[in-house]
């Protein structure tokens, strides 16, 4: 282990892309500020480059697939790359979703537990 690498006793760690403290884990601010900062894809690659990103936070945006629905489309083989009203609005609802104060918490059995 590295001296410079070790945090002991801090409130709170960046790990992995991830914050991590005492309320649970949160997606790293500067993450965060990539995806809500992100210009609206001019091709393919360029989406694909974005939903990556958004992959390594799906824990933390339910209804993500049924929300970016029409940015997938886009990236089928078959598919024209035509920029629409429906794909704009896929694309700002599904940065908002991350962009809410998204945060997963340890299961506590002694608290009740509600499923939706």
């Amino acid at each position: 282990l590295k001296r410079n690498k070790c945090h002991i006793g801090v409130p709170e760690v960046e790990f992995l892309g991830f914050l991590i403290n005492a309320s649970g884990i949160s997606p790293t601010p500067s993450k965060l500020k990539a995806i809500k900062e992100a210009p609206i894809p001019k091709d393919k690659a360029e989406l694909q480059a974005f939903l990556g990103l958004l992959n390594f936070y799906n824990l933390f945006l339910p209804q993500k697939a049924t929300i970016a629905e029409p940015l997938h489309r886009l990236l089928d083989k078959s598919a024209t790359w035509t920029w629409g009203r429906k794909e704009a609005e896929a694309f700002s609802k599904v940065k908002a979703l991350l962009t809410s104060k998204s945060i997963l918490i340890q299961y506590n059995e002694t608290l009740p537990l509600t499923l939706t």
